[in-house]
C-alpha cells in the first residue's frame, strides 16, 4: 500500500515575497474513531470489545495523571508523551512568575518502530481528488 500524495502550490512560510513552488502535500483519508480502532483491535487479538474499551480508557487515565505530575510517558516501540510550555522570557530568574506561563503543550516523540515506518513508506501521486482511492 502507498501513501497518496497530490502536488500544491504554496508559498514559502518562511519569506512570503518569493515566489510560489510545488510541494507534495499527503492526501488524508477519513479518521478512524476510537471505537472503530477498539473495534480493529478486538478482531485481531484475543481480546473482546469491552476488555480492550476499558484497557485503552484506563491507559488515557494514567497517561493524564502522569503528565499532570510532569513525568514523561514512554510507551515501548509507540513513542513518548511530554510537556513543554509556552511563555514569556524575563531578564532574571528571581523575576519569574507562573502567570508568565501562557499555555502547555502536549508533544509526541515516536518510538523506534513508528520511525522505521515513516522511513520505509512508498508513495502514489494522485492527480485529482477522484482519484484517490477509498481508505480500506
Amino acid at each position: 500500500m502507498s501513501v497518496q500524495y497530490k502536488v500544491t502550490e504554496r508559498i514559502n512560510p518562511n519569506d512570503v515575497t518569493l515566489p510560489k513552488k510545488y510541494y507534495a502535500r499527503i492526501i488524508n483519508g477519513d479518521d478512524v474513531s476510537f471505537e472503530e480502532l477498539v473495534g480493529i483491535i478486538s478482531k485481531v487479538s484475543s481480546l473482546n470489545y469491552g476488555t480492550v474499551l476499558g484497557a485503552i480508557g484506563t491507559l488515557l487515565e494514567v497517561i493524564e495523571m502522569q503528565l499532570a505530575f510532569g513525568r514523561q510517558v514512554r510507551l515501548s516501540n509507540l513513542g513518548t508523551l511530554f510537556l513543554t510550555l509556552n511563555s514569556e522570557g524575563v531578564e532574571r530568574p528571581e523575576e519569574y512568575r507562573s502567570d508568565r506561563i501562557k499555555q502547555a503543550r502536549i508533544r509526541f516523540r515516536p518510538g523506534a518502530r513508528l520511525k522505521r515506518l515513516a522511513k520505509t513508506l512508498k508513495y502514489e501521486k494522485v492527480s485529482t481528488a477522484s482519484d484517490v482511492a477509498p481508505a480500506p
